[in-house]
């Protein structure tokens, strides 16, 4: 007589049913779709092309005006030279700190780019800012050196140049660049993308 076989448990079911890659190719790591691999490249190199291009013209363009700054709105907006040897608002760490925390930050959006579905367009935009604006203030602390005549050689120093006062409140906010941009939204963006799926599997 044949045994009577037991239905399949709650748990196993659930499991079962849960789509897998080949069910739902939406659902497959973005770094198994050549498209999103290219979109995710081409940000984040848009991203630190814009960051250098814009510190380049900046500086060029500056060096020659009288406190090398130029009102762009008054009382809200200038262009001021500045180099920043520390991180966010000038706050200053060990240079070898920085540098690893830089290159361990750089290589974490990397693998958390290439474990994420694909789907998730807006998480990997925002991770592909990040990489952009870290490589381009990388870029600085390796290779830029004397940024501005008669101070000491910029070694390890990014340069800055967007000068932003908020009239409302009186608050002059420190000098940052594109790249500061860059992070600041894509950290908006991978937050954001975090409240709104945390209760993904």
């Amino acid at each position: 007589m044949a045994r009577a076989q037991s239905p399949p448990s709650r748990s196993r079911a659930k499991h079962d049913a849960r789509p897998t890659d080949e069910d739902d190719p939406a659902r497959a790591p973005a770094w198994r779709s050549p498209r999103a691999v290219a979109i995710f490249l081409a940000i984040a190199a848009a991203g630190t092309a814009v960051d250098l291009w814009t510190k380049h013209v900046a500086f060029d363009r500056l060096l020659g005006r009288e406190g090398w700054t130029a009102t762009v709105v008054d009382g809200l907006l200038r262009l001021t030279l500045s180099t920043n040897p520390g991180i966010v608002f000038g706050y200053r760490l060990p240079g070898w700190v920085v540098l690893a925390a830089t290159l361990a930050a750089m290589a974490a959006v990397v693998a958390l780019f290439a474990a994420s579905e694909r789907r998730f367009r807006g998480l990997q935009a925002g991770l592909a800012m990040v990489l952009g604006g870290a490589a381009g203030n990388l870029y600085d602390r390796l290779f830029v050196r004397g940024a501005l005549p008669g101070r000491q050689p910029a070694a390890g120093c990014v340069r800055d140049f967007i000068d932003v006062t908020i009239p409302v409140i009186d608050y002059h906010w420190p000098v940052f660049n594109v790249a500061d941009v860059l992070l600041v939204v894509g950290l908006a963006a991978i937050l954001l993308h975090t409240l709104r799926h945390r209760r993904s599997p």
